[in-house]
């Protein structure tokens, strides 16, 4: 394991000069043992991408790869998968690519870990943890980040249960993914998903995956994030998208519609229990709950109620 690609997706609205700056600055520190590349993978709607808060801040997307040393592709057909295959057409000559969001920065020593982490655990797949900062004075439901996302590994090595695979920091072997054949699909432009649905099937193909806690990067939020109403409205489109991403992956709804079922009466329990002992974090985190749920379900019952939807659904 030689080369490296190293993809960010971007719509062109988030400040790209932290990620790329670290990125390139861990990329000369890895070599001359692997030779790293970037590539940004430019989907906005008009090949104008954010440098940075200033007026001035936005630019042409190729003048932004090339003042980091990063290769540029224009990815003009907007969706999740769009830029994941182009990712993965781009890294058809590397030995192994690396998905890193636009809203995402990584800490130090983050590309050796994921790198020594492959070759030590043999992994075709190495996941790496993402925690939500957010700016000072936020409102305290959101506990410092936490409430929005804290993902942490107690141990490195094989993949633990509950752990979902997802293309926000996280390594992949050409190779194996060569040897599957696996795209992303289109079906999941729209809501997202594409990525649950791709490594579920690696694993489903026997690819090792594992997680490395050192592979950290820490996730800054948009603003609509640090609202009520923005928390409910992602996580019901949440919600929304996992009905797809279960039906390809041929889930038994007997079963989901019972776990989405304890899920809303957990978040309603969560809601009245923090608003009795004042924990606003603990509130938030019901409103989660409660709007992956409807969100869930709401799509489901839509897909019922159409006699070919259901025909679809038991195909």
């Amino acid at each position: 394991m030689h080369s490296v690609l190293i993809a960010v997706p971007t719509l062109g609205v988030r400040p790209l000069t932290s990620l790329l700056g670290e990125l390139s600055r861990q990329a000369a520190e890895v070599g001359p043992q692997y030779a790293a590349e970037i590539v940004l993978l430019d989907n906005s709607a008009d090949g104008i991408v954010r440098l940075d808060d200033s007026a001035d801040g936005f630019v042409d997307g190729s003048e932004a790869a090339a003042a980091h040393g990063a290769h540029y592709r224009r990815v003009t057909r907007r969706g999740y998968s769009q830029v994941r295959n182009a990712a993965l057409d781009m890294a058809a000559e590397y030995d192994v690519l690396i998905f890193i969001d636009d809203d995402e920065v990584p800490l130090g020593g983050w590309l050796q870990a994921h790198l020594q982490g492959a070759e030590r655990y043999g992994a075709d797949v190495v996941l790496g943890p993402v925690r939500a900062v957010v700016p000072p004075g936020s409102p305290r439901w959101l506990a410092g980040g936490s409430t929005l996302r804290c993902e942490d590994f107690p141990s490195d090595g094989p993949m633990g249960r509950g752990v979902v695979p997802l293309t926000n920091n996280t390594l992949v072997r050409m190779a194996t993914v060569q040897k599957i054949e696996l795209r992303f699909e289109e079906d999941f432009d729209l809501f997202g998903g594409e990525d649950v649905v791709f490594f579920s099937k690696m694993a489903a193909a026997g690819a090792r995956i594992v997680t490395i806690g050192a592979a950290r990067v820490i996730e800054f939020q948009d603003p609509d994030r640090l609202t009520l109403k923005g928390l409910m409205r992602r996580e019901y489109r949440f919600g929304v998208g996992t009905v797809s991403v279960e039906r390809a992956l041929q889930k038994k709804w007997g079963y989901l519609i019972v776990r989405r079922s304890a899920k809303m009466a957990r978040g309603v329990a969560r809601i009245i229990g923090g608003v009795t002992v004042f924990r606003p974090s603990t509130a938030a985190l019901g409103v989660k709950d409660v709007a992956f749920a409807w969100g869930w379900c709401t799509t489901l019952f839509g897909y019922l109620s159409d006699p070919g939807m259901r025909s679809r659904l038991r195909a």
